[in-house]
Formats: structure tokens, sequence, C-alpha cells
């Protein structure tokens, strides 16, 4: 792997590298060296989908960029959003992450993956979402840091502006353009402890009317250990060779586990064209593939929290303006491996298309847009339909047709700006509109001080999981002709997740040097859904009874209520800039039952003693403190620019203990197996960057400083410190 890493970028940096942060090298401006007010000029523009200040901008919204991510050292792009507010990022082994925002949608003992499920991802306004199980797959994105030009985030429900998923917010990835006229080029090349390998080449070219760029990315990272907790025996197991999992049944290590010390493999090429008339006629076409290989966390495990999966996807997308008309439309396929087992393959299709017309008349606009987004994932060419080995047995299709309009208008010289938004989402499954909606205002006192105000609701749509999987989990002997049989289900008609906010905020200046953020906000999340035990039933099969025990998603009735505050200060001493930021929140959960089970559920495997008292309705009427997210999180960073070639910075990310509980704790409710008591983690990195000619950069980064091991996810990897080093050179 070392030597295909090296090879890699000797090719790459040889035959071509795209500066993809687009900057002119004959007019490099150091970011750290701006004023205050410069920085306060950063533009956003997810959260209007035009281009506005982000001190201007109606929500709660931050804006990392290159220069920020390059400072700090980030390795990844998910690594990177651990310097945004109210961001939660948890490593679970090396270049592998859970992020949430403000991490509302984690409930106890969930039984589908919670990562990243209402939270939209998109690059470029291309959503980036798996409709197999929700969320996002993180080490599938084709882009990476060197194709980064900024990062947005909006935090809060954005449905309104987005569609379905964008129920706790939306991150949105901006690639690079071309700035100047003529050919660029750039490499990075990252190496470090526990066999990382960074890789990241890139060509650029613009003409007046023309540009292209080129890229390339390759990523090698190894764990901290070779070792898997197992849930039936509740320890950590070093080179096992096989795996027990909930129902008592083998998994051989060697099968399952190809490569134990493998965090993450990957690489990736992307190409984007534009074309730019006038500022009427505009358009711009990216394409890209990319292959991945890595070990993460999957409830479709029984026996660990890890799984190996593989992706090999390819995409385009193509967007215009016209006169006022913005088009999109994408288009994304590939071969995905969901765990390293017989009847985890699918294949997957994904078509969005997006059209909208924005209407301005002096301080008054009208947005109009219609979306269609539709969804296929098959696994039926790769499995046991018949006797419903596979993953889901079916050819599933996801499909959301939405209407939306957007209204703004500006009052009092400017000073107050009303914006009103709502997009209605007819979904197949369930044969139901849903209506997502914004009401916000902004009040701009002066030039230095803005407050604002909003209420929104979102939901998510349905996944292919939830409304498509027929699949038998095992079958077992009872003696005598019979057998007890465990099959899991899909509902067509569940109640989507649905959340509302309400939130205020202040933007100020309080001085030349001091800049500070503040949002305060609560939100009501409902309509979850777990995997529930429902009736038993008998069927017959030739000579062979077989007692069924069917488990079916199903909304519980759980309500989950967050309440917090958020704070961000910017203080810019030229020489030094300090920007630490924290949040404060309280998550209170409803009507909890431990138990998920229907009252008239059977007595199988997967069944709770005593169904009528003990079933998801339990909890009715009870309230309790929410422990599966932190309570106290945040970050910051110092930045000291020494002379015209050094630079030093370093960041932090905190994290208060929590109590985390799995779905695992509802199968042996023994009040130790499936809790994890994760405790509170300082996590302090380090750059030092020096930069001896023009357009070179050598720099150097320790990570976790202080050696915290402790893991940061329920039952993954220790993290230690590593130390990376690499050159960053542009020509």
């Amino acid at each position: 792997m070392k030597n295909l890493s090296l090879i890699l970028a000797l090719v790459l940096s040889g035959l071509f590298t795209l500066h993809t942060y687009g900057q002119d090298t004959s007019k490099v401006t150091d970011y750290e060296a701006l004023s205050l007010k410069d920085l306060l000029n950063t533009k956003i523009v997810s959260v209007s989908k035009i281009a506005e200040l982000l001190f201007d901008a109606p929500l709660s919204a931050s804006v990392i960029s290159k220069e920020d991510i390059q400072k700090a050292g980030s390795g990844s792009i998910m690594e990177a959003l651990r310097l945004v507010p109210g961001v939660i990022v948890k490593e679970l082994n090396n270049g592998n992450y859970e992020i949430h925002l403000r991490g509302i949608n984690i409930p106890p003992n969930p039984t589908f993956e919670e990562n990243s499920t209402p939270t939209l991802v998109m690059i470029n306004n291309r959503p980036i979402y798996s409709y197999l199980k929700g969320g996002t797959l993180w080490e599938t994105l084709p882009v990476d840091l060197n194709d980064v030009e900024k990062i947005e985030v909006i935090r809060g429900p954005a449905g309104a502006l987005y569609g379905p998923n964008a129920v706790n917010g939306v991150i949105n990835i901006i690639t690079a353009k071309t700035k100047r006229e003529g050919w660029y080029m750039v490499v990075n090349n990252r190496q470090g402890s526990l066999g990382t390998f960074i890789n990241n080449a890139s060509a650029g070219f613009q003409s007046k009317k023309w540009s292209a760029i080129a890229s390339g990315n390759y990523q090698h990272r190894n764990r901290s250990q070779t070792s898997y907790y197992e849930y039936s025996r509740n320890s950590y197991l070093a080179n096992p060779d096989y795996f027990l999992s909930f129902l008592n049944d083998t998994t051989f290590t060697k099968d399952n586990y190809p490569a134990p010390l493998l965090a993450q493999e990957k690489y990736a090429g992307n190409l984007a064209l534009s074309f730019r008339e006038n500022e009427n006629f505009k358009f711009n076409v990216n394409t890209g593939s990319q292959h991945s290989v890595a070990q993460r966390t999957s409830i479709e495990n029984l026996s660990t929290p890890f799984s190996f999966s593989s992706s090999d996807s390819r995409y385009i997308n193509v967007d215009a303006y016209l006169q006022g008309i913005t088009a999109q439309v994408s288009f994304n396929r590939g071969l995905q491996l969901s765990e390293y087992y017989p009847g985890s393959k699918y294949h997957f299709e994904n078509i969005d298309l997006n059209v909208e017309y924005n209407y301005t008349k002096n301080n008054f606009s009208l947005k109009p847009g219609v979306n269609y987004r539709s969804s296929v994932y098959d696994d039926t060419k790769y499995s046991d339909v018949a006797n419903k080995k596979g993953m889901f047995n079916a050819r599933g299709l996801i499909t959301t047709k939405s209407a939306s309009l957007r209204a703004e208008q500006k009052l009092f010289n400017n000073k107050l700006r009303l914006v009103g938004g709502i997009m209605a989402n007819k979904f197949n499954y369930p044969d139901t509109t849903y209506l997502s909606y914004e009401l916000a205002a902004t009040y701009k006192l002066n030039r230095k001080h803005i407050f604002r105000a909003v209420i929104s609701s979102a939901a998510r749509s349905a996944t292919i999981i939830d409304t498509y999987v027929n699949r038998v989990l095992v079958t077992y002997p009872l003696g005598n002709h019979r057998y007890g049989q465990v099959e899991v289900n899909g509902n067509k008609n569940l109640k989507l997740q649905v959340s509302d906010m309400i939130e205020v905020g202040y933007r100020g200046n309080l001085n030349n040097r001091l800049h500070v953020d503040i949002e305060l906000f609560t939100t009501w999340s409902k309509n979850y859904r777990s995997f529930v035990n429902q009736a038993m039933y008998t069927k017959v099969i030739n000579a062979d009874t077989i007692e069924v025990n069917p488990s079916v998603p199903t909304n519980v009735p759980i309500r989950i209520v967050q309440s917090g505050i958020t704070v961000s200060l910017t203080y810019d001493l030229k020489k030094i800039k300090i920007s630490p930021f924290i949040t404060v929140q309280h998550s209170h959960v409803k009507n909890y039952s431990p138990f998920l089970t229907m009252p008239n559920g059977g007595t199988g495997v997967f069944v709770t003693p005593d169904p009528v008292h003990n079933n998801i309705y339990s909890g009715m009427g009870t309230g309790e403190e929410l422990k599966n997210t932190p309570a106290v999180y945040g970050g910051g960073s110092i930045n000291y620019i020494a002379g015209n070639k050094w630079n030093f910075n370093i960041s932090g990310f905190y994290t208060s203990s929590q109590v985390y509980s799995h779905f695992s704790n509802t199968i042996y409710n023994d009040g130790v197996r499936g809790i994890d008591n994760i405790h509170a983690k300082l996590i302090l990195n380090t750059t030092i960057s020096y930069a001896p000619s023009k357009g070179v950069s050598i720099f150097c980064t320790g990570k976790n400083l202080l050696n915290d091991k402790d893991r940061e996810f329920f039952r993954t990897d220790e993290v230690p410190f590593m130390l990376q080093g690499g050159l960053h050179y542009e020509f």
C-alpha cells in the first residue's frame, strides 16, 4: 500500500495537478492576515440559494474555507467539520466518523444506523444521501480536501429549501472553480501514523469562457487495533477465529473481515467543466467515480459494531442558469457491498432534478421551484431471494415529487428582512404529502449588530430497509419437525420523522477585533422508528411446522425535545486569531420504553417476557434525560502567523460524557451489555507549517496531543496520538 501511495502521488504530480483551491498563485492572499472586517465579508450560498454575506444570513450557519482547513491541518472533510459550531464529530477508527448536527437524531437503542440520517449532505447542491438505511456513507465521497473551496453548514430544519432529509440541517461541500486564465497545478502529500497516506493531485485550465479542472485522490488508513468488541461476550476479542451473534450462531472472522487492520482505503477521480457566456447564461458539468473499502459501524452486524463495506460508484451533475431560471440534474449509480457475507451486495441508481425561477423586483423576490428524486436499490441479482437470504430481497424504489415557493421582502431601508418558504413533498411510501416550512426574520440594527429569528419544520424520507426488507434472519430447530424463525419485513405505511424548531440569534461586532454569534434553539422531533416484534404466527411447509417471529419497522411513541445555546467568538489581532465556540444543550426523551415489542408480541428469540406489560407503549407519560448525545461540546482554534514563512495553529474539540444505549441492550436486557459509558474527551491538535518559497509549504501535524485513547462512540476503536507530515506545492 505504501508503494502504491507513493507511485500514485508521483504519477499525478507528474501528469497533472489541479489547484482546486483556485488561487491565483501570483496573488496569494494570506487568509489569516485579513482583518475582521474582511472575514465578515465571507459569503454563503446555502442559506438562501443566492450568494449573501454570512453576517446577514437569516439562519444559523457557518462557513469553513480551504484556508481554515489548511491551517488546522485537517486530514479529511469529516475531520474539518470539527471546526464548525454545532456539529458533533466522533471518530470510530482512523478516518471514519459519526457526524451529527446537534445530535437530536439519536434515540435510545436505535435499530437503524443514525449516522447523519436526518442531515442532508451535498456536493455543489447535489444530494449525497444513501436511501438504503438513510444518512451519508462518508467514505464514498468522490471529492477530498484538495477539491474543496469551502464547506457551508446550516443548523436546523431546512426542508423548505432542500426537500426531505434536511431535517437537522445541511452540509454543503462547495468545490473550487478556476480563478485565472491559463494552466495551474497543485499536489498535496501527507503521511503519518497508523499507515496513513493521503495524496491529492489536480490540474486546472481557464480561458475567457471555458474552464476545466481534473483531480485525483487516494487514501489509506489502518486501525489502531485488530481486536473487535463482541456483544454476546461483552468484551474485546483479539484476533478471534469466530464471533457469536445475538442468535448464538457463528460468524468466522476470515470470511467477514478480510483485513482486520484496515480502517479505510479509497481512490477517486473528478472532472469539472464550466462555461460562462455572461451573467445571464452559464453552466457546469461535474463527473467522476470512486472506489472505497472501509470498516464502519453497522446495525446489520449482529456480532460486533464494525462491518466491512465497499463501494464503486460514478456520478454526473449538470447545472445551468439562464435568465433567472436555475436547473440542476444529477445521476449517481453504483454497486455496494454492505457487509462481507453472501447476499449483502446491491446496485443503486439515484436521479435528482431541480428547477427554480427567481423573480426579483425592488426589495421583493419570489422563487417557485419543482423537484423530483428517484432512488432504486436492487439486491435481487446478488442474493437468494426465494429463501429470503439477501439483504432486503427486493428491487426497491423511493420517489419524492416536490413543489416549493420562497418569498422575501426587505423593509425599513433594508433593516428588516422577512423570509418565508414552503415545500410540499409527495412520497410514494408512505403515499402522502408532507409540508416543510420556514419563517425567518432579521433586523439589522446597524452594520455591527443583527438579530434573527426562525420557525421551521422538515421531514425525512423513507428508506429501502424501512419499506422493502423481506428477510429471514435465522431458522433454528425446536424438535419433531418444528422450527423457529426470525424474519424482518418492511412497512410501507410508516410515518416519517419530522423535526420542528424555534430559534433566535444575534451576530455582532463588539469592536474592531471581536465578533460574536449567539443562537438559542429548541427542537421537537417525532415519528422515530425501530424494528418491533409483532404477533407470532405459524406456517406449514411440507411436513415442517415453522413458528415465525416477525419484526417490522414501526413508529415508536417517543418524542425528543432539545434546547440549547451555541456561542461562537472570533478575536482577531491580525497576527493572532482566536476562534472558540461552545454548545450547551439539554436533550429530553418522552414516552421512552426499553422494550421493542407490541402488546401482542410473541415469545421467540427477540421477544421480551410479558409483552402485555413490557412493550413499546410502556413508557407513555414518562420523561427522562437523553444521554445518547453530549450535553456540552465545542472547540476552536488559535492561529499565529510568525513572519512571512511560519504559521502555528492549535485546535481543539471537546465532548462531554455520554451513556450510549445500543440496540443490543434490548436483546440482553441485563443492564450491562448494550450500554457504553463514553467519557468526556478533549482532543488537541497542532499544526506547524513552513513556506520556504512561493507555492511550497511543508507542514507537521500532531493529533490528539494528550493521547487520550478513550473511544468516542459505542464500542469502537481507541483513538491514540498520531503524527502526520506532508508537502503542499503549486505551480
